[in-house]
């Protein structure tokens, strides 16, 4: 079976294609008895990593546990297909680039940092924090932007948890980081 087997048999309509990583892409369809839009995360088939399917669930199934991440919905063994939540939003990085207000950021940092203190507590170690904020989104909720901490695919169960300390160190003690440089320009 193909993707577009998986959506016609399943009542889905591709509207674009998010994202493509290396051993998978992520893709909007539209779901057409509901009209609801979902993101769909697809193994691609001559893939190397083993498991995707099942780190991606059993991770985002935990982290749902504790109200993180776009909510899982269904996912297909067979086709190696996960159907979630789709976040409609910017990139943490792209958000913080428009130079949101003091208020605004604080709001922001505050539920990330609650965020990552879950993991931590739960035991998920979601591992792709650092970096460029990729993983993290900025969902518009009402007046304010809430992050949502996306791609479970590499978080494990396994490793010592530290969200956290790795979000501590992307946001402030980075010098020669661009977040933590936009950070301090708008937190003064």
């Amino acid at each position: 079976m193909t993707i577009e087997t998986f959506l016609k048999e399943n009542s889905f309509e591709l509207v674009r294609k998010i994202s493509k990583g290396y051993s998978s892409e992520v893709l909007l369809a539209k779901h057409l008895p509901s009209g609801r839009l979902f993101a769909l995360k697809a193994e691609k088939q001559k893939s190397p990593r083993k498991n995707m399917l099942q780190k991606e669930v059993s991770n985002l199934l935990l982290a749902n546990s504790a109200e993180i991440g776009p909510k899982l919905y269904a996912f297909d063994a067979e086709e190696r297909i996960v159907v979630m939540e789709f976040i409609d939003g910017n990139t943490f990085a792209e958000w913080l680039s428009a130079k949101p207000s003091k208020k605004a950021l604080e709001h922001f940092l505050a539920a990330l940092f609650a965020q990552a203190k879950k993991l931590d507590e739960i035991g998920l170690d979601h591992g792709q924090l650092a970096g460029k904020g990729k993983n993290i989104l900025a969902r518009k909720s009402g007046k304010d932007f809430e992050p949502v901490i996306i791609d479970f695919e590499k978080a494990s169960q396994f490793r010592k948890s530290h969200n956290f300390s790795q979000l501590d160190g992307l946001i402030f003690r980075n010098p020669r980081g661009l977040t933590a440089r936009l950070v301090k320009e708008i937190l003064g």
